[in-house]
């Protein structure tokens, strides 16, 4: 057990490093892309690309390491992302970011997959929604970490050159995440053969598909905002980006310190009242965006969504591992990322579309009713069999 202990340490240390990007990177890349030519709709694009790679990868390396293990494709997460942070530090037009998040998601699919396996491989059942809520957590912290970074940075640099110089220390952070993960995280599955896996997974309850058909309109909820919150912020409030990063900031420290704690509420209550919750939340709060006319009480609404969502997080992560089988359970986090980033393709084109075509509001609309729609659904398809 103690070694067990120790592999979720290094595996949190190692999630920290390599995640330095991924909060200023979501904050950033609209800002920029939008300062060097790109249209809400072809900075919409990066975030489809990003998922649609996603899409065709994630089925592939969850089976993958079904059969071959979870280390070599954990470690191989960080050197793709190393890779794209030194293509996105010398990335000065669309094209350039447009390869540099092809390369990021071939490491995000590996990463993700290959994380919350590990996670569900050394946990107790009776500590899985705690366990993937760190290593949420874990990530988060990295990417708070690498935003305050980044906004020192930027504060002292021209918008060009501090990406530049930014980049390229998000990617020694990534090769040292990479360096560790080979010495510290041992294998932690049991290697199955092609015919094992198939039977497994073709034995996938109807539970696990109805997860899916939630995870699906959540992911394309919550995406669909990613592409335009920033520039809906600079529309309407400023342009100064140190003022968007203090606006940002509340945000990023609910992701990095709560999700242990709020995924462990699911293991003491169950999966879906924490689903329900948090996605209702999330719903309502959506709707104060769009008439928000002061950014202080924007950031406390951005607060309390974020709350929302990483209560529900968790919970539908853990739940994942409760409904498969664990010979299969890299598949079936692969088969969940595979529906994640589907919705996560449609969701930003339809937010840039949606902002561009129909005015800046609407996509926050559209927003809560998926919201509140899914928190039915959860009621309905599994409430009655997961503790509701």
């Amino acid at each position: 057990m103690e070694n067990y202990f120790n592999v979720k340490k290094n595996l949190k240390i190692v999630l920290f490093l390599g995640s330095f990007a991924f909060g200023f990177l979501s904050f950033i890349l609209p800002i920029y892309s939008k300062n060097i030519g790109g249209s809400g709709v072809s900075i919409g694009g990066l975030f489809s690309v990003f998922s649609i790679i996603s899409l065709l990868l994630r089925p592939i390396i969850g089976r993958a390491i079904d059969k071959y293990g979870r280390k070599c494709f954990f470690v191989s997460s960080f050197i793709f992302y190393a890779i794209s942070m030194i293509l996105f530090s010398y990335s000065t037009n669309i094209l350039l970011l447009y390869l540099s998040r092809l390369i990021q998601a071939i490491g995000a699919s590996m990463m993700w997959i290959t994380s919350y396996s590990i996670a569900a491989d050394i946990a107790d059942n009776e500590n899985k929604g705690k366990t993937i809520g760190q290593v949420d957590g874990a990530s988060s912290k990295g990417a708070l970490c690498g935003a305050i970074i980044g906004f020192i940075i930027l504060s002292n640099f021209s918008i060009l050159e501090g990406w530049s110089i930014l980049f390229k220390g998000y990617a020694i952070l990534a090769l040292l995440a990479a360096y560790i993960a080979y010495k510290k995280i041992p294998e932690t599955s049991v290697k199955q053969n092609e015919r094992t896996i198939i039977q497994n997974k073709n034995n996938y309850n109807i539970y696990f598909y109805k997860l899916l058909s939630i995870v699906f309109i959540t992911s394309l909820s919550t995406s669909m905002l990613s592409p335009v919150l920033m520039i809906y912020l600079q529309d309407r409030f400023t342009s100064n980006i140190f003022v968007l990063g203090l606006a940002f900031t509340p945000a990023a420290y609910v992701y990095a310190f709560l999700p242990s704690k709020l995924g462990g509420i699911s293991d003491k209550v169950g999966r879906v009242i924490p689903m329900v919750v948090g996605l209702l939340c999330a719903g309502i709060i959506s709707l104060g965006f769009s008439r928000c006319n002061d950014i202080r009480l924007l950031v406390i609404l951005w607060v309390l969504e974020s709350i929302g969502l990483v209560l529900a997080s968790p919970a539908e992560e853990a739940l994942v591992a409760d409904i498969v089988d664990e010979k299969t359970r890299g598949s079936a986090y692969g088969t969940y990322f595979f529906v994640s980033s589907l919705g996560a393709i449609i969701g930003p084109l339809l937010g840039g579309w949606l902002y561009d075509g129909y005015g800046h509001h609407i996509p926050f609309y559209v927003n809560a009713i998926l919201l509140f729609l899914n928190s039915v659904m959860t009621i309905v398809l599994l409430g009655k069999k997961y503790k509701l």
